[in-house]
């Protein structure tokens, strides 16, 4: 009986190691999104104000740690101006809608997001914005999605933020066919 208890205890440990691991590589990927990325002055904040991301949805897997971990060690710029990553969990609606209005430069929407697409495509039309799932980006209208498969974090690209000019994302990620799927 013992042991049966240990192996599930290691089964759990197990798992939550891999939604960790799964975190950090959403973290990474992210950064690199950021620099693959170009924005219109226009859609940056005016002068010394720094670039907001806005993660939205209760926190999972440690991406949103792991994000402001990168944040702190890469000094990630966005139009040559400091990121700021604010997150806000489900609850907090009207702290979310205000945020939305300032114009983050992006929307990161984790799996646990209640938030609406729709909404946040209205209140932040110049945000890029990205989510998880295939659908996200298929039914959903977002800009780029994880998908998890096989023990692989795969991004999904609708084609539209390859041709808008702001934000735009470079096509060098289109030579990333291994890691990279583009939907039109």
């Amino acid at each position: 009986m013992l042991f049966s208890g240990s192996l599930t205890t290691t089964a759990k440990q197990g798992s939550l190691d891999e939604k960790r691991r799964v975190g950090r590589v959403q973290a990474a990927y992210l950064t690199h999104l950021i620099k693959l990325t170009h924005w219109d002055v226009t859609h940056l904040p005016k002068g010394n104000k720094s670039a907001q991301i806005l993660i939205l949805g209760d926190k999972v897997n440690g991406v949103v740690d792991s994000f402001k971990f990168l944040n702190l060690q890469r000094e990630i710029l966005i139009g040559g101006k400091q990121v700021e990553i604010t997150h806000i969990a489900n609850a907090e609606n009207i702290k979310a809608k205000e945020a939305l209005s300032e114009k983050p430069a992006m929307v990161f929407l984790l799996s646990s997001s209640d938030f609406n697409t729709k909404q946040i495509k209205e209140l932040s039309p110049h945000s890029l914005l990205i989510g998880n799932g295939r659908n996200f980006v298929t039914d959903l209208n977002g800009d780029i999605t994880f998908e998890f498969s096989k023990n692989r974090v795969r991004l999904v690209i609708g084609k539209q933020v390859l041709k808008r000019n702001s934000p735009k994302l470079s096509s060098q990620i289109s030579t990333l066919r291994s890691v990279v799927e583009i939907i039109p």
